[in-house]
């Protein structure tokens, strides 16, 4: 089973899920106020070429860390 990152815009509390596929879009309750979250999309990360396949360290930021675009070629970072 996945787990998944879910979102309450009642009490602004974000939390992971672990769900089967099939309950994936499904609003999960949230741990806090009870209230359903919806789920959002994970950021993860991977190496990549630019880097030398170094990765930041948990708690370092990237500056792609925030980017919304598809491709790096696209925000040219």
């Amino acid at each position: 089973m996945p787990i998944y990152e879910y979102f309450c815009p009642h009490c602004n509390f974000k939390f992971e899920l672990l769900r089967p596929l099939s309950q994936s879009n499904k609003a999960a309750p949230c741990p806090h106020c009870h209230n359903g979250a919806k789920r959002i999309f994970s950021s993860f990360n991977s190496p990549s070429g630019d880097t030398g396949g170094v990765s930041p360290s948990i708690g370092e930021s990237s500056p792609c860390a925030t980017c919304s675009a598809l491709s790096c070629s696209t925000c040219r970072r």
